[in-house]
């Protein structure tokens, strides 16, 4: 009997290949062109897709690219790879690949790398802590669409927010973080979704955002829900973290028109300066690898948009990239996938 040897797929959003119109344009039309993400009419997305973000959109945020650029590339790309590498350093059994949704490297060319290494079965994990059908589901849906024709078995992991290594690790993370000992109050900071998005995952249509206190506690009909995974996912750290600190959820990186889950970042921001706190720590535990929201969004455009309201010091705390605690606990899940 052969033995059996292991392959893993980390998957992420992705990333422009380079900080120009043509990268950025490339990215926008893949990434937006997936019905998980703009979940509208065929028609309506591709007129939404082509005629009004792929023309328009690359030169206004081709900056904000530029801004967080590192020599090696992308901040994801780089950072996803050093958590591959560390990983692959850990696993005496596995081997690891990464591959973005939209871009490059692609998740067919990593399967590709995977399977020509003579793996027998793959472990798929989408690197999003909290379930949702744009980043979890797409990422799955995709890669064993490959699997299933090339008959590769393959196992999933759909979201980690409740694993004990996972929140230990955002826990060290914080409290080495000499920002968030000098703050007034901690932020925790999650992407955001469009409402709708959240509701159509309630199998019963009459629970999730239709009232006040759906993400307080777990229910039936709130298992899959972003937003409680959200809630749930900032009550297992501050009862691990302790302390006085205040603290406050929000979410970021609206775009569009649509209604989008809230509390949005801008108005928990104004709404602190209001009641006098002018130094918050920002924590972004939707993302395991720091990026364009967490570097760019967070760090420059929202500080300016804080300190033009009154606020002192708006410090982000980054995000877990290839902490040893982390590379550490990972890997401990991936062996108990075997």
């Amino acid at each position: 009997m052969a033995k059996q040897k292991t392959g893993v797929l980390l998957m992420n959003i992705g990333t422009p290949s380079s900080p120009t119109i043509k990268g950025v344009r490339d990215y926008l039309r893949e990434f937006l062109s997936d019905p998980d993400v703009i979940d509208s009419n065929p028609v309506l997305r591709w007129a939404i897709v082509n005629l009004i973000v792929v023309p328009f959109r690359p030169k206004r945020v081709l900056p904000q690219y530029k801004s967080i650029w590192m020599d090696e590339g992308s901040p994801l790309l780089v950072n996803s790879l050093n958590f591959k590498d560390a990983l692959n350093e850990s696993l005496d059994s596995m081997i690891v690949e990464v591959g973005m949704r939209y871009g490059s490297p692609s998740i067919e060319s990593a399967i590709n790398k995977l399977e020509e290494s003579g793996v027998n079965q793959i472990i798929l994990c989408p690197m999003f802590p909290q379930y949702a059908q744009a980043t979890i589901g797409s990422c799955i849906t995709f890669a064993s669409k490959i699997l299933d024709s090339r008959n590769i078995k393959y196992k999933t992991i759909t979201g980690f927010f409740r694993e004990e290594f996972f929140i230990e690790s955002v826990v060290n993370k914080i409290k080495s973080n000499k920002e968030y000992h000098d703050s007034e109050m901690i932020l925790f900071s999650f992407h955001g979704l469009p409402e709708r998005q959240v509701k159509k995952l309630d199998q019963s249509f009459s629970y999730c955002l239709m009232k006040d206190d759906c993400c307080s506690a777990s229910s039936e009909f709130n298992q899959i829900c972003y937003r409680f995974h959200a809630t749930e996912t900032v009550k297992l750290i501050m009862d691990r973290l302790g302390g006085s600190k205040p603290y406050k959820m929000c979410f970021q990186s609206r775009f569009g028109l649509d209604k989008w889950i809230q509390p949005d970042i801008l108005d928990v921001l104004q709404e602190s300066v209001d009641e006098g706190i002018t130094k918050i720590s920002v924590v972004c535990p939707s993302f395991v690898a720091d990026c364009l929201e967490t570097l760019e969004e967070i760090s420059i455009r929202d500080f300016e948009f804080f300190e033009s309201i009154g606020g002192k010091k708006l410090d982000l705390i980054p995000s877990l990239n290839d902490s040893e605690d982390w590379v550490k606990g990972f890997a401990s899940l991936l062996e108990s996938k075997l």
